[in-house]
């Protein structure tokens, strides 16, 4: 395992992104973005749902807490939030930059504490949740980081490319509410509560070839005067680029 700065987990692994364009996702075996044939070694607690749709579910309990992850490719995305006078509100045109398109999981976490646990999306000064890759400008440098990307961050994404029309109003009247974002209460999930919703990062670059999904958990101390104590929660994906270059843009 290599050391992180949210003390996560290393990965021997890969995966990466999603750009695939509204009406021609490739079928639900042949997506860029998927699972791991077998979770081992440092993964072998992660528990794979292939009956969930449109992508498998993956699972992993710590610390008394469970975060369950499901990614959801774009064309998805468009066919269940793009219908009437409404476009979705994680829209982007295949033509837009990499940071101006986002990959969307759907996140429930839920536990047996009796105290809140807590998930920070985003703080000025330490990386929260995020996605992870395997490239380097350098040797001696970090890979890339993608960050979780706030409902005003999503919003700001789609005016600075001129994307807020009546159609996307619309679509992110009706997704933010849907976010996972929207459903936490502050920053913690309250003790018998279950919270989820969708996640939207900043879309991994193509060119990757490993990622690795951060979704850091502060569990409460077992006493009064104890601190809270972070558990990274880690989840590999394979990439498969071949597969990403086939698919049309949109």
């Amino acid at each position: 395992m290599r050391g992180h700065v949210l003390a996560g987990y290393l990965a021997p692994v890969v995966a990466a992104l999603l750009a695939i364009g509204c009406g021609s996702a490739a079928p639900p075996h042949r997506r860029p973005i998927k699972p791991l044939a077998a979770y081992e070694g440092s993964y072998a607690d992660i528990v794979v749902d292939t009956e969930t749709q449109p992508e498998p579910t993956l699972e992993l309990t710590r610390d008394g807490v469970t975060v369950r992850v499901q990614y959801w490719p774009k064309g998805d995305l468009d066919r269940k939030f793009t219908r009437g006078g409404e476009t979705s509100a994680f829209h982007f045109e295949p033509s837009w930059p990499a940071h101006s398109r986002v990959d969307v999981w759907h996140v429930t976490v839920s536990h047996a504490h009796d105290k809140p646990v807590r998930i920070k999306l985003a703080d000025v000064d330490t990386v929260r949740v995020f996605i992870e890759d395997n490239q380097r400008m350098r040797a001696d440098m970090d890979p890339n980081y993608y960050y979780a990307m706030t409902e005003a961050e999503n919003r700001a994404r789609l005016e600075a490319k001129r994307g807020l029309r009546r159609d996307t109003e619309a679509g992110l009247r009706t997704v933010n509410p849907l976010l996972f974002e929207r459903n936490l209460t502050g920053d913690q999930v309250p003790p018998g509560i279950t919270v989820s919703g969708y996640l939207p990062f900043q879309a991994v670059k193509p060119n990757a070839n490993d990622i690795w999904l951060h979704i850091p958990v502060e569990t409460p101390p077992g006493s009064d005067g104890g601190a809270y104590r972070t558990v990274d929660f880690v989840f590999p994906y394979e990439y498969d680029r071949t597969i990403y270059q086939a698919v049309p843009g949109g």
